[in-house]
């Protein structure tokens, strides 16, 4: 790392003209304007040592300020691997010009056993100038505003494009990239604290549990591949354009994800919508059985019948799972399932009503049709004053609308 570090510095434009510069300035001095340095080689020596020595000192105080910087700074908006990236180069650039200073330093303590001349001096002076040199280009590749795009675009080993491939938007491209990762955290947090990857960024979250889950493991250079495109889009847009492969291979890892998010609510919490059905059914005549609602054969209702009904089925649907809310909480529904996950996925939906049968049908195809996208599960419970039962109208994993009475 230090050699390509050392191809960086010494190959840039910067030092190229510099060391042209000091070639030249070498040639005219050996060769038309001799020099008499002989008398002042000790103070040459001194001062080359002295300078570089303090240089030195310099660039691991410079290097700790822009490390403690960049945590406070990058780490905020950027992937930790683009970080430790930045990290290594700059250790590596700084560790160049010091191992460059000091050879430079051994020279001159060379000069003490042998008999220099003045060309010997004259290359002292030089070496010690480009030094200087390379310390100032150490100085403006640390702060350099395009180093995160080289690194970006390094990372991102597109395929070659395919100049008549489906355009694909950055917007579209970066919404499927945040459902990717929420169905992610979503696989990760349905067994485990939501707060592991509830802050965390895809990529770490990719490197931090890619050893606790098989399934992350096994799609871990996809996930890799997908992220580096992902961020070089991001800071590179106006150079790069979304490789629609890449595209597809996010949309089917997120479909992937989805389908073991929706198994686990299948295998841990509802294994089909009938056991749904059979709660609320046993809910309903438990209510009906209850003594204080003895007026419901009179197709009459108690006026807090919702409350009472609510409550009832906060004590029948409980799971470590997931957690319930009233229409308090829940604000566009009675009573609502929410899975104990990252997304906090709505499962369940219900609403409680008491109307006549012909206004039913608007009312029940209205709910549907405004509810279905927000919830996995939605059941509509009306209670019918004239047939004095309760009609329950739910909806199964294939979207059919079926109806019992209770």
């Amino acid at each position: 790392m230090i050699l390509k570090s050392a191809v960086k510095l010494l190959g840039s434009l910067f030092n190229l003209i510099l060391t042209l510069i000091l070639v030249v300035l070498f040639i005219v001095f050996f060769f038309w304007i001799p020099m008499d340095l002989t008398t002042k080689s000790t103070w040459i020596y001194s001062s080359s040592m002295q300078t570089l020595a303090a240089l030195i000192a310099l660039l691991p105080i410079s290097y700790g300020y822009y490390i403690s910087n960049i945590d406070d700074e990058i780490k905020k908006r950027m992937d930790s691997y683009i970080i430790d990236r930045i990290k290594q180069d700059v250790y590596y650039d700084m560790m160049f010009v010091i191992l460059y200073f000091i050879f430079v330093i051994i020279l001159n303590l060379v000069s003490f056993f042998i008999n220099y001349s003045d060309n010997f001096v004259l290359v002292i002076a030089l070496l010690t100038i480009e030094g200087i040199g390379l310390m100032a280009l150490y100085i403006y590749r640390l702060f350099n505003p395009n180093k995160v795009k080289e690194i970006l675009k390094e990372f991102d080993t597109s395929d070659e494009i395919n100049k008549n491939q489906k355009q694909i938007s950055l917007d579209v491209f970066i919404t499927e990239y945040l459902k990717l990762e929420t169905q992610v955290k979503d696989f990760i947090s349905n067994e485990n604290d939501n707060e592991l990857v509830d802050k965390l960024p895809l990529y770490d979250i990719i490197d931090n549990f890619s050893k606790d889950f098989n399934e992350i493991q096994e799609n871990y250079d996809l996930f890799k591949e997908i992220i580096f495109h992902r961020n070089n889009l991001i800071h590179n847009y106006n150079d790069t354009v979304v490789d629609f492969n890449k595209y597809q291979k996010m949309i089917e890892l997120q479909e992937m994800f989805e389908k073991w998010n929706t198994m686990f609510v299948q295998k841990r919490i509802f294994g089909n919508v009938v056991k749904i059905r059979n709660t609320i059914e046993t809910v309903l005549k438990e209510y009906k059985n209850d003594y204080q609602n003895r007026e419901l054969s009179q197709g009459e209702l108690p006026e807090n019948f919702k409350d009472d009904i609510v409550s009832l089925l906060s004590s029948y649907f409980v799971s470590d799972y997931y957690y319930s809310n009233n229409y308090d909480e829940a604000k566009d529904i009675d009573f609502e399932i929410v899975q104990n996950n990252y997304s906090e996925r709505r499962i369940l939906g219900i609403d409680i009503k008491s109307i006549s049968k012909k206004n039913y049908t608007q009312i029940s195809t209205s709910f549907f049709k405004r509810m279905s996208k927000r919830f996995m599960y939605l059941v509509l419970i009306n209670f019918d004053p004239d047939s004095k039962l309760f009609l329950i109208q739910y909806n199964t994993k294939e979207n059919e609308l079926k109806t019992f009475s209770v």
